[in-house]
């Protein structure tokens, strides 16, 4: 079934049991981690062909991670019991999700790794890259400042940077627009 979730809303409550999967269509949100000493971890963004609660296919996540939608999300839902019915029975199915949740542990790792041996600048074009939407790159920065462990201050400059080299262009209430992708894509592969 299709279901939408629009900016600001959650689509799972913390304390609460995971009933259903979710494989976005379209949109962003943001998975966090709210720690006990106060401050935030953001784990991940999450779009287009994106899985949320598939973990929950194979164990039982003791906590629901924190989640936010910052640009409307198109999902279709998928009820998580029927999923584990389907990777019992189908190995090709349990093995989709396999495969897929590797892959996301293995990003988060390259992730991690890259923010200590990569510039800002290369990070961030990449970043921009991935989470814009139809030419629009919309996340706020204190998102990407928590993100990429860096100060708000310092996705400032780099954004400010990309708008003085004619990559991107501010639009007041819609985020940057991409004015040169290709551009982007140099700085992203250095």
């Amino acid at each position: 079934m299709k279901k939408t979730f629009n900016e600001g809303s959650n689509i799972y409550k913390v304390n609460s049991s995971v009933t259903h999967c979710y494989f976005i269509l379209s949109g962003t949100v943001k998975i966090y981690i709210d720690h006990k000493n106060g401050r935030r971890s953001i784990l991940d963004f999450f779009g287009s062909n994106d899985w949320l609660g598939e973990l929950s296919l194979f164990c039982n996540e003791a906590e629901i991670k924190e989640n936010k939608v910052l640009q409307d999300v198109e999902c279709l839902e998928f009820d998580k019991d029927e999923l584990q019915k389907l990777c019992k029975e189908n190995a090709k199915v349990s093995f989709y999700f396999a495969s897929y949740i590797a892959n996301k542990l293995l990003a988060r790792s390259y992730r991690m790794s890259e923010s200590l041996n990569y510039s800002l600048d290369i990070r961030l074009a990449s970043f921009v890259i991935q989470h814009q939407q139809k030419g629009i790159y919309s996340i706020p920065h204190t998102d990407v400042s928590e993100y990429m462990n860096v100060s708000y201050r310092h996705v400032l400059y780099v954004m400010k940077q990309f708008c003085e080299l004619e990559i991107l262009t501010k639009e007041k209430g819609k985020g940057y627009i991409i004015s040169d992708i290709e551009k982007l894509k140099r700085i992203q592969d250095k």
